[in-house]
């Protein structure tokens, strides 16, 4: 497990969230969904502990597909935002994220070819590709920020 870098300002909820991500389900899937609200915006004064190995832990003990109980088993979309949320946080998650949500991809296939059809693999698949690519477009975006700001840094400096 990823333990907080110090004592942080949600060292607490960092451990709940770690110990949930150890139990049954229910408890994982809380944590997914505490995770993709907790790391929603780099806003906060204090960082929050990285996720990366919560997620992963909870993740691979599906083979990258979390499902939904009680449902036929189509997976959980708190999975997906879980991993885009904590991909988006910080910059370094960036590859992270993307190298998750391709693990996801892989698992929805083994599992379209391993099942007697899989009628949630279209909407499943659109979910993480529709996460993907907002983790792709959110790099993307950052980074026509951070030149445009170099840009104009430049073009101050210079005069003009």
């Amino acid at each position: 497990m990823t333990e907080p870098t110090g004592e942080s300002k949600f060292s607490e909820l960092f451990k709940v969230i770690t110990t949930y991500s150890q139990r049954d389900h229910d408890h994982q899937d809380k944590a997914l969904r505490v995770i993709a609200g907790a790391y929603d915006m780099p806003l906060e004064a204090e960082p929050m502990p990285n996720a990366r190995q919560v997620v992963d832990d909870i993740l691979g003990q599906h083979d990258y597909v979390f499902p939904i109980l009680g449902t036929g088993g189509g997976l959980d979309p708190h999975s997906v935002d879980a991993v885009v949320r904590v991909a988006l946080y910080q910059e370094e998650n960036r590859e992270w994220g993307i190298n998750r949500l391709s693990r996801m991809l892989e698992g929805l296939l083994r599992r379209l070819n391993s099942e007697e059809g899989y009628p949630d693999y279209v909407e499943d698949t659109a979910r993480v590709m529709t996460g993907l690519e907002t983790v792709v477009s959110g790099a993307l975006a950052e980074e026509i920020v951070e030149d445009l700001a170099e840009d104009i840094t430049e073009d101050l400096q210079e005069g003009g």
